[in-house]
């Protein structure tokens, strides 16, 4: 069974301590005490226009499932998101804390324009979620073996606003194409126990048993998904 996951730092157990699986590795682990051997191939750190381009590039036809972590970033305009990736970013001081200065001014600068798409999404919803309908189209003719998470969840108030927009988004595209969506909301909660000691974003070890076991539940029974009829027959 070839796997193919693309996400963020989520997906290799950013912050977990040695011995801990990622969710991703806990879904694997489901598959394998299923009976069934799994290679995966994983890319972390993508915007949706470079999501995009990495889909374009793989044979997608030899995946027997596409796992898509999103994040808020899908409710920026396809304008936006080809600004954000047309170049590669890197130090060009000598002065780290001149760089530091500069990475700093640059998240906000992105988290403004991610706020500012969402605002528009309920004045111009078919502008402010272009870039989530160009991914999905992408995907239509491997629906079957395609399976989205919605953002997790943040502990800081304006990222949650940003995921829970995006979330709604991404369940209504999600839903006019019939493509299946696991609900990460219906696991992880905006609630510090949810996360690592003094950190608002990154979900502890915990957390990630809990994804990855109902990630694989889901797997098991989303109708959409064709793969598993036939894993159950084997």
């Amino acid at each position: 069974m070839n796997v193919l996951v693309i996400g963020d730092e989520h997906t290799y157990g950013y912050g977990l301590s040695e011995g801990n699986l990622s969710y991703i590795g806990h879904f694997i682990r489901n598959v394998s005490r299923a009976g069934r051997a799994v290679s995966v191939e994983a890319y972390a750190h993508l915007t949706i226009a470079q999501t995009i381009a990495t889909l374009a590039q793989l044979p997608l036809n030899r995946y027997d499932l596409i796992i898509l972590q999103l994040d808020h970033t899908l409710i920026q305009t396809a304008t936006s998101q080809v600004a954000r990736s047309s170049g590669v970013t890197i130090p060009i001081f000598s002065a780290s804390d001149t760089f530091c200065r500069q990475t700093a001014t640059r998240k906000i600068s992105d988290q403004l324009k991610t706020i500012r798409d969402a605002l528009l999404s309920f004045i111009f919803p078919s502008r402010a979620t272009s870039s989530i309908s160009v991914l999905l189209n992408q995907l239509r003719p491997y629906r079957h073996n395609v399976l989205l998470l919605t953002p997790f969840s943040h502990l800081e108030p304006i990222k949650q606003w940003l995921r829970k927009r995006s979330r709604a988004v991404l369940l209504q595209e999600a839903d006019k194409r019939l493509v299946s969506v696991f609900d990460t909301d219906s696991v992880i909660r905006p609630r510090e126990e949810y996360f690592l000691t003094n950190d608002k974003e990154h979900l502890n070890a915990v957390s990630h048993e809990l994804l990855g076991r109902s990630l694989f539940d889901f797997y098991q029974s989303a109708p959409t998904i064709v793969t598993i009829q036939a894993f159950r027959r084997e």
